[in-house]
């Protein structure tokens, strides 16, 4: 199985795995932990944002230093602070220390890679994989599928004070030590690989290239501000406290919404076959957003469920399709250092979204969707008609 991979390389796969399944139901369960030990919601928000913004910031220094120390030793080195951040999470309540811990842990509250493994992980495989299109592709089949099952475990707080008679504290925190131990396997599997050093070339990007992504890089920050404001802990602790929905409805609706979502993910590629990258970015992306408004002023849990898998339906279909269009509108030397500046562009943006989504999580007319909702669309057609006539090289 897997036969094109090196044993290193499997060992990558196997700790994405865990990491992606550990992000499944940590995701669900953190927002609504948070306000279980007492924090209003304005907090909660900050510590979410703290949670992506260290989470960008470590991938900046992993970056920066990945060359001269080697892709193990800053493996080894994220793993452990992670760990730290998650102890304390387990260890404390206060709020300063929290806040702290945060910015270390790397708890992905979108669902999703948002510290510094994700870009350690690509630049690993693609120094030991012999055929690398397969690799990335079983690569993300294999973390979103984690996801999706791991976000059945978004129960597990409910059957522990249901059959373990733990109160409501504790049986989050049993969740928490969980985590912990899957990231202290996954650190285990990195002391397992080979250490790889390689020269970091620094390439000047062309002037036509740096307008190009400048642009760009400030229109995708517009879309992942407002990525920021629905992100999975957002969405589940909307569900929790305007349906009173248990966490076990919780996890199941993120079970089939993300089953929905990959489905459509790999769907996307024929798409942008059919219609071009940037006309499947942008009518995929509107009907999504749309949907995502509507969502807010649903009446019930099972009408705001159906609109939020509507959504999801669509969502994703723009993400495989924008990468592409990154790389194909720079010079093929050019294309990592323009993946680099608008990923970290994105992910500092979507960081200062969650603490304004919070204040505002249950106004009907501006709730995280709304303002979520309508920014994508205001970015979705800005970049249909700055970008229309910039054709990749494909096209």
């Amino acid at each position: 199985m897997l036969t094109w991979l090196s044993k290193d390389g499997k060992i990558i796969f196997a700790s994405r795995a865990i990491r992606s399944f550990a992000f499944g139901f940590i995701s669900i369960i953190i927002g609504i932990y948070l306000k279980e030990i007492g924090l209003s919601v304005s907090y909660i928000g900050i510590l979410l944002s703290s949670s992506i913004f260290g989470g960008a910031l470590f991938s900046i220094l992993v970056g920066r230093y990945a060359a001269k120390h080697g892709l193990k030793t800053m493996f080894l080195l994220s793993s452990l602070v992670s760990l730290i951040g998650i102890t304390f999470y387990i260890l404390t309540n206060n709020y300063v220390i929290l806040v702290l811990a945060s910015l270390i842990a790397f708890i992905s509250p979108s669902g999703r890679e948002m510290g510094p493994f994700l870009s350690l992980e690509q630049a690993y495989l693609s120094f030991t994989s012999k055929n690398r299109a397969r690799t990335f592709s079983f690569f993300n089949i294999t973390s979103n599928l984690a996801i999706t099952f791991g976000s059945l475990l978004g129960f597990l707080p409910s059957t522990l004070q249901n059959y373990s008679h733990m109160n409501i504290v504790t049986s989050f925190k049993t969740v928490f030590i969980l985590y912990l131990l899957l990231n202290l396997i996954t650190l285990f599997l990195y002391s397992r690989i080979s250490e790889v050093k390689f020269e970091q070339e620094r390439i000047k990007l062309s002037d036509r290239s740096k307008k190009v992504i400048t642009k760009l890089s400030l229109l995708f920050c517009v879309d992942s501000f407002a990525g920021g404001f629905v992100i999975s802990s957002i969405i589940s602790l909307w569900f929790h406290t305007k349906f009173n929905l248990a966490l076990s409805t919780i996890s199941v609706i993120f079970f089939v919404g993300n089953s929905i979502e990959t489905v459509s993910y790999y769907l996307s590629g024929k798409l942008a076959e059919r219609l071009g990258l940037i006309n499947t970015m942008v009518f995929t992306h509107i009907p999504s957003s749309i949907f995502l408004i509507l969502m807010s002023f649903m009446p019930s849990a099972y009408l705001a469920s159906l609109f939020y898998f509507l959504r999801l339906s669509l969502s994703e279909m723009d993400i495989p399709a924008r990468q592409a269009y990154v790389v194909s509108i720079v010079e093929p030397q050019e294309r990592s250092q323009a993946a680099s500046i608008t990923t970290t562009a994105k992910l500092i943006a979507s960081s200062i979204s969650p603490s304004i989504a919070t204040r505002v999580l249950l106004l009907p007319f501006l709730s995280p969707f709304v303002i979520a909702g309508a920014l994508k669309i205001i970015y979705d057609l800005t970049l249909f008609y700055n970008f229309k006539k910039i054709k990749p090289t494909e096209e």
